[in-house]
């Protein structure tokens, strides 16, 4: 009988210890900082109120570089409110206007990917489509100096953008603005085009630059750089002895009033200042005609 109560008694102290080792191992401490009362949702909605309100009073007193901390900073905290995505749509304007423009793009694109159905989607293909044109453009652009020789790479991402939110946002604010800008790219395209078929030209490549300028007058048959790529594409098919063709672009040139390969002559467009500026200083100092690259014309 005494052995049963021991048996018994030490089979209620494992109980109890084990009870103790379950309950220890799993419930949280009073005052469990990760406990679900410590923070209020209104407390968590109070806090991120107020890291917006001063991300976007930086960004609206232009300390874009304070705002783009904030907005980091109110992303990473509260992934999942409104203001996180408030916070990455004027995160990308900040980059922008940062000069962080890869920062920018990377950013629209993850917005874009992210909230596809976004009312603000149309912004940012907005958006997307100045920073490329940004990022084309150089100090002389404004100076009326002819940059048109450039590389015109971003100019051809900026015109997409634009044209997509063109396409896809046809009742956007922006679209106005877009298409006017669409304008002033595709003809500065066009006059980077001309470029190559003037070298083709004068370099004897008169096959080459009759593709080149079809190519032109068809993608851009609105811009000023089409009409002189059509003389010089009827003066390259003359020269090839494509005299049908010849005949058909000159019909063409004379029923819209343009001039023709005869009109034009060997006439040279007339250069931007820049070039006629370093072209002059070559003269002086015996430089010639590579000045014009040494200044990046």
């Amino acid at each position: 009988m005494t052995a049963i109560l021991r048996f018994l008694g030490f089979a209620i102290v494992l109980a109890t210890l084990g009870a103790c080792a379950s309950k220890g191992g799993t419930a949280l401490p009073p005052d469990n900082p990760f406990g679900p009362d410590r923070v209020s949702q209104r407390e968590l909605r109070l806090e991120a109120t107020e890291l917006y309100r001063a991300s976007r009073e930086a960004l609206i007193s232009s300390d874009f570089a304070t705002a783009i901390s904030r907005y980091d900073m109110l992303i990473t905290r509260y992934p999942f409110s409104v203001f996180s995505t408030q916070a990455e749509l004027e995160r990308v304007y900040a980059y922008y206007r940062n000069f962080e423009v890869d920062r920018a793009l990377a950013a629209a694109d993850r917005f874009l990917r992210d909230h596809p159905r976004h009312d603000a989607s149309a912004y940012v293909h907005y958006l997307k489509g100045l920073i490329n044109q940004s990022r084309g453009d150089r100090v002389l652009t404004g100076l009326g100096v002819d940059t048109t020789r450039d590389d015109v790479t971003y100019a051809r991402r900026a015109f997409d953008d634009f044209a997509l939110l063109v396409q896809k946002y046809p009742d956007s604010p922006y679209v106005g603005d877009a298409r006017q800008r669409m304008v002033e790219l595709r003809n500065r395209i066009a006059s980077h085009e001309l470029h190559i078929v003037r070298f083709y030209v004068k370099r004897g490549a008169f096959l080459a630059a009759a593709r080149r300028a079809e190519s032109l007058v068809a993608t851009y048959p609105g811009a000023p750089a089409a009409a002189e790529a059509l003389a010089l594409m009827e003066r390259s098919y003359r020269t090839l002895g494509l005299d049908a063709q010849a005949d058909a672009t000159e019909t063409l040139l004379r029923g819209n009033g343009l001039p023709t390969a005869a009109d034009l002559g060997e006439r040279e467009v007339e250069p931007g200042l820049l070039q006629r500026i370093s072209t002059t200083i070559g003269g002086w100092f015996g430089i010639g005609d590579d000045a014009d690259e040494a200044l990046g014309v």
